[in-house]
């Protein structure tokens, strides 16, 4: 399995009503993969983030490349900041606060 968790903040307040849309159809998307094993978004310290576990990297990338996801890419630069992504191994689906361990060890965040 391969966990995925990434944290973004918006440019502007005006973006969010864009950036959620897209961003809702990226999860539906995601939970609607039979490969994919968790799909969740949430917020966490003036963050958004997005957390997904997959059966394995296959899986994900076929996600990250298609659909609502690609759609969402491709105009994520214009709508937030990217405060990094980070993907890991796991046996088990971990939970929220172990996969922002997980970013906070990898980005180098302090919240």
């Amino acid at each position: 399995m391969l966990a995925a968790i990434g944290g973004l903040t918006l440019r502007k307040w005006y973006n969010a009503p864009e950036f959620f849309w897209r961003a809702r159809q990226a999860l539906d998307q995601a939970k609607g993969d039979p490969l994919c094993l968790h799909a969740s978004v949430f917020s966490h310290g003036g963050l958004y983030f997005s957390f997904s576990v997959w059966h394995d990297i296959e899986a994900m990338l076929t996600f990250a490349q298609s659909g609502p996801h690609r759609r969402v890419l491709a105009v994520s630069e214009r709508l937030a900041i990217s405060h990094g992504f980070h993907n890991f191994p796991c046996i088990a689906v971990p939970t929220q606060q172990q996969a922002l361990l997980m970013w906070k060890e990898h980005s180098g965040a302090s919240n």
